[in-house]
């Protein structure tokens, strides 16, 4: 039954072969190129020195989220959509495990982690281009929509995880520590 609604659900949602350049590319910006940016805006707010703490949390959320798809598609290997003959590949992705989406994991883990936190309004920004990043993946065809919720769910839940272990302030300052160190032998 969940099969036959994700099938559907995918066949609804992506590209067929007279879908307009236009929208295929702006798929293409939202599957691939988000995911960058966000982390090179992740990077300079590190660097500037704001809220290092709530992006400590988020990239915990984040990492710790990517571990757990990895043992998921050891666990369970299913193909994506193209692989079994459904869509096109307009990404040209390579044929690997679709469920949950890596992508979507990231993208929820940061927005949730960042939206509860003092930075949440920038969390509040990546929530919408969370979704988007889902969507362009399952749109040119490398994902089915719930590769893209299970991605949302244990990004979510990653990123809640983090934020309920109180000792994690202490390897923060650790973590602020060492790198002011490593800062300081470097310049």
């Amino acid at each position: 039954m969940m099969h036959s609604l994700d099938t559907s659900l995918f066949n609804l949602l992506t590209a067929g072969p007279e879908a307009p350049e236009w929208l295929v590319f702006a798929a293409s910006v939202m599957a691939s190129a988000v995911v960058p940016v966000v982390a090179l805006i992740l990077l300079v707010t590190w660097i500037k020195g704001w809220l290092r703490p709530a992006l400590l949390d988020a990239v915990a959320a984040g990492l710790i989220g990517l571990g757990i798809v990895q043992i998921i598609g050891e666990l369970a290997y299913r193909p994506r959509p193209f692989e079994i003959g459904l869509g096109l590949n307009l990404m040209n992705h390579a044929p690997e495990n679709s469920f949950p989406s890596d992508h979507a994991t990231l993208m929820f883990a940061l927005a949730v982690s960042l939206a509860l936190s003092p930075l949440r309004k920038a969390g509040l920004v990546l929530l919408p281009l969370a979704l988007a990043v889902g969507w362009g993946r399952v749109y040119l065809g490398a994902h089915f929509p719930f590769d893209i919720l299970g991605g949302a769910v244990i990004g979510t839940a990653c990123a809640l995880a983090v934020r309920a272990v109180p000792q994690r302030q202490r390897l923060w300052a650790l973590t602020e520590r060492l790198y002011r160190a490593v800062l300081a032998m470097v310049v």
